[in-house]
């Protein structure tokens, strides 16, 4: 590398791909790991983090030493290329490391992972899931050690035959086995993966359970339905939208006689979008974490959280314009889906939610990570009145009528837990900080709430 090259990568600053460290030690090896768990990178030792070059000493140091130093702390070993070079009359080292085969790496028992431009310690998850990919695996494909092939529901695989037969309009002439076997649900000598426990168990594991709560307002403090549902994942696929319709407001659109002779049913959320978003919920969650899927509807808006987080880098501007990765946490339950018609292609559902939801004149899902999860927020109609306003009067005449329910809700939350500031009350409520902002402003214009305290440490306030 030139001393030209040298200079223009330092001036570019640290980021994902690029560290700085002003010495050789347990720190750098770090990094290396984070980096090569991150598809790779390079460290320049001898510069500071501010990208000043401050040179190493001594001025010829002892690269084999270095190397040696990081195959024993390292597992898998890393063998990273290191270059010395001269800048500015000091001397340096650029240690290249490339995306490594086998993976996770690890230093010391602790796996590092870079993002941005620092290191974070990995979680047991992460780790889970990196190890898998690395040998080409999914969990919903590894042997389920506590369930054998007459731990399954005959009748539930026979339904499984009739629902295939019923989207292909052809006979499905395999026996219960082998029909299994093509879809690799069943291994080796009839051994039982995991999606084969999750679709067809006579009795479904815990980690299917799914808690779903209608609130009554648009807050937690009651609720008038508190269920849990814990079946094969087809079955909770329709229970959870049978949940949904039960819970939401229906109504109609009033139509010309000339156009037809009935009037146009309108829901609160379209049920082709909840439908995309049960499934997702449904086939996207990690079963390896026990934790209940939750689905909380309240008057003003549908909640979703699953355990896993959504890939890295995925943004809501990504999912509309599709331009990403289609990835599947659970590729088997995924193919299921598909073959049952349940789901069209890989990636395209969050993509047809947006459509939906834009097409009726409602917001975009609000999408965060939240406690080792992710959570979707769908709002209806009645917090933003701004929006359709046909579906707004189909749906519920009137509900825009003085303060909306959004606006409602805030001030309730404000009331209960004053002192509050812009990402604690976006995060809880579920809209994003401009939404939250501009429902502020209106409590404010209204006399209702005050900001008290400094900008850095205040909050908001019931006037």
């Amino acid at each position: 590398m030139t001393p030209q090259e040298l200079k223009k990568l330092i001036a570019a600053g640290e980021s994902a791909h690029l560290e700085f460290k002003e010495s050789f030690g347990d720190a750098v090896i770090e990094s290396l790991v984070a980096l090569s768990n991150a598809g790779g990178g390079r460290i320049i030792i001898g510069v500071r983090d501010n990208g000043t070059v401050c040179g190493i000493a001594p001025k010829k140091p002892n690269v084999a030493s270095w190397i040696n130093d990081i195959k024993m702390k390292t597992s898998p070993a890393l063998f990273p290329d290191i270059e010395v070079a001269g800048i500015q009359a000091n001397t340096i080292a650029v240690i290249t490391i490339k995306d490594v085969p086998i993976k996770p790496v690890a230093t010391k028992g602790k796996c590092f992972i870079r993002r941005g431009s620092s290191n974070h310690l990995m979680s047991i998850p992460e780790i889970a899931d990196m190890y898998l990919k690395t040998y080409n695996l999914s969990w919903d494909s590894l042997i389920d050690p506590d369930k054998t092939p007459a731990d399954l529901s005959p009748k539930k695989v026979e339904r499984f035959r009739e629902l295939l037969e019923k989207q292909a309009s052809v006979t499905v002439p395999e026996d219960s086995f082998t029909l299994l076997k093509k879809f690799s649900l069943l291994k080796n000598d009839r051994e039982t993966t995991f999606a084969a426990s999750l679709l067809f168990s006579a009795k479904p594991p815990i980690n299917t359970a799914i808690h779903a709560v209608r609130f009554k307002g648009t807050t937690k403090d009651e609720s008038t339905e508190d269920i849990y549902i814990q079946e094969d994942l087809v079955a909770e696929t329709e229970l959870l939208m049978e949940f949904i319709h039960r819970s939401i407001r229906k109504g109609v659109r009033k139509v010309s006689a000339l156009k037809q002779l009935t009037h146009e049913t309108v829901w609160q959320y379209p049920p082709d979008a909840m439908r995309e978003l049960v499934v997702n919920l449904v086939i996207h969650r990690d079963y390896k974490n026990a934790s209940p899927s939750c689905l909380f509807i309240f008057d003003d808006r549908i909640e979703m959280w699953n355990p896993g987080e959504m890939p890295k880098g995925l943004s809501m501007a990504k999912l509309q314009s599709g331009d990403y990765e289609p990835s599947a946490r659970n590729p088997l339950l995924t193919r299921v889906f598909k073959e049952l018609g349940l789901i069209e292609n890989l990636g395209s559902g969050l993509q047809k939610v947006c459509r939906i939801l834009k097409g009726a004149g409602l917001p975009l899902p609000f999408i965060e990570a939240l406690s080792s999860g992710t959570r979707v927020v769908i709002r209806s109609a009645a917090g933003y009145p701004e929006r359709n306003e046909g579906v707004n009067e189909g749906v519920d005449e009137g509900v825009n009528e003085g303060v909306n329910e959004g606006v409602k809700s805030l001030l309730d939350r404000i009331m209960k837990k004053p002192g509050q500031r812009v990402p604690a009350l976006a995060r809880e409520i579920g809209v994003t900080p401009k939404t939250l902002e501009r429902w502020l402003s209106r409590l404010k214009a209204e006399n209702k709430i005050i900001y008290k305290g400094s900008s850095k440490t205040g909050g908001y306030y019931v006037a």
